[in-house]
């Protein structure tokens, strides 16, 4: 079994197995809970740090995100996010070498750059919390990740 990631049903899609999205999402978590500031980009990098494969969370279209009327600034937040990824931001504090992120990232720059959202707005999954308690937003003093729902880093567990 595996994960999807894409921008719609009929756009590009990456597929990663369960070991690979975790990769994905940890690489995508580091520099996004550092660059976030809006309550999308915040609901987006909570949206990594609280995926867990496995436990119930599976991939996610860009369909499912709640982009707003200025979505263009929105998705160049994702780009930027996948660029300092690309540039290994934080990796040291990964606790192995991720082999073939730099490959699920380049494939994820491509789903991001050639998607457009929906006209009309679409029910947000079950994962993103349109309503996040503050406490979801502290961060790992180790890894400066947000601690989520779970109350834990998804780098520590």
């Amino acid at each position: 079994m595996g994960n999807w990631f894409g921008g719609s049903a009929s756009g590009p899609r990456l597929k990663l197995s369960n070991g690979g999205s975790e990769v994905f999402l940890d690489v995508l978590a580091l520099p996004a809970c550092d660059l976030a500031e809006t309550p999308f980009e915040r609901g987006f990098a909570l949206l990594l740090c609280n995926s867990r494969i496995g436990l119930g969370n599976e991939g996610f279209d860009l369909d499912e995100l709640p982009w707003s009327a200025d979505w263009e600034a929105e998705r160049v937040f994702l780009l930027r996010v996948i660029e300092s990824a690309q540039a290994h931001f934080h990796w040291e504090l990964l606790s192995y070498e991720p082999p073939y992120a730099d490959r699920y990232l380049a494939d994820y720059a491509e789903v991001v750059r050639s998607y457009r959202p929906p006209a009309e707005a679409v029910d947000l999954p079950r994962m993103w919390d349109p309503t996040p308690v503050d406490a979801a937003f502290t961060r790992c003093p180790k890894h400066g990740l947000y601690l989520g729902d779970y109350t834990d880093c998804r780098l520590c567990s």
